[in-house]
């Protein structure tokens, strides 16, 4: 795969998530579950994207991609907590998920912009 098919799989993935953590973030406790489970899920893929990315990409992409597996290792972090957690907390540990999931792809995006 080259690296602009890697891009736009990660693009994908990355809008993919950011959607699945916004919607989460507006169910109640119980309706959240299965919106938590599908965006750690979307964050793991995406993990692996961005790790074979990183292995195939110049340097200056490569600072992006760890950015970026930074957020998403801790979005993963606060997801199994919030599975955990009552519905106050799971509310905004989802918020908090849904800001890494941007996070993640504001820098997905701004490194797909780099020459």
């Amino acid at each position: 795969m080259n690296p602009s098919d890697l891009t736009e799989r990660l693009m994908a993935q990355a809008r993919e998530l950011q959607n699945k953590m916004a919607e989460a973030a507006s169910k109640n406790a119980e309706q959240m579950r299965p919106y938590l489970q599908q965006s750690m899920a979307t964050a793991g893929e995406m993990q692996r994207t961005l790790t074979e990315h990183a292995q195939k990409s110049a340097a200056i992409n490569k600072e992006y991609a760890d950015k970026a597996l930074g957020h998403l290792s801790e979005l993963m972090r606060i997801g199994a907590e919030a599975m955990r957690a009552n519905a106050d907390q799971a509310r905004s540990m989802a918020q908090a998920m849904a800001d890494h999931a941007r996070r993640a792809y504001e820098t997905a995006s701004e490194a797909s912009k780099k020459p």
